[in-house]
């Protein structure tokens, strides 16, 4: 099992603080408070934080600090475009590979979803997990690790948003219903309709 670097846990911590709008758009990050919240050095912080905006989260600026990124709507859009694009490309070129095991295990990812869906509502954090998950494996199944990468970057640069409305009890029901079909049109094979 892998264990944790401090830089990695640190950048988790502000990614989830982040995510969740503890931290919100155009806030400092206070390297010191994350340290000490942490119990950890500054410099860990630090490399999460260029970490972090290398991935589109944070955006440093010198002199002043670190600050936690805003977008605007045209941003939004543009990320929820894009990755919906790599979704269904990635979809059509895991229908000609898949098998019946790895069908079984989107629609174990789906269901998990589907229970979070209907009953736990305060559990975003693990629907949210379970949504990347199921895609990351579409997305492996089509064996295009690149856009895997593009995919993630992109994925990370909107959870925040994605938490905010799946907040939403119809939001998050409709987003399960949407991954259903997906799952039921790979597992027929049916190319024009999976995405």
């Amino acid at each position: 099992m892998k264990v944790e670097s401090l830089v990695e846990m640190a950048a988790r911590y502000i990614e989830e603080l982040i995510i969740t709008g503890k931290l919100k758009p155009g806030e400092q990050i206070k390297e010191d408070d994350i340290a000490g919240q942490l119990s950890i050095s500054r410099p860990p912080v630090r490399e999460a934080l260029k970490c972090l905006e290398g991935e589109g989260l944070v955006v440093r600026k010198p002199r002043k600090g670190a600050f936690v990124i805003e977008m605007t709507e045209k941003d939004i859009w543009e990320v929820y475009t894009l990755k919906a694009e790599l979704y269904a490309m990635a979809t059509c070129c895991a229908i000609d590979t898949i098998t019946d095991e790895q069908i079984h295990q989107l629609q174990s990812l789906v269901e998990g979803m589907k229970k979070i869906a209907n009953t736990e509502q305060s559990a975003i954090l693990k629907y949210q997990k379970l949504h990347r998950t199921f895609h990351i494996k579409i997305m492996e199944i089509a064996g295009n690790s690149r856009l895997l990468k593009f995919a993630s970057s992109l994925h990370k640069q909107i959870r925040r948003y994605s938490f905010l409305t799946l907040s939403y009890k119809e939001h998050l029901q409709a987003s399960n219903q949407y991954h259903q079909q997906i799952a039921d049109m790979i597992a027929k094979r049916d190319r024009e309709n999976a995405h």
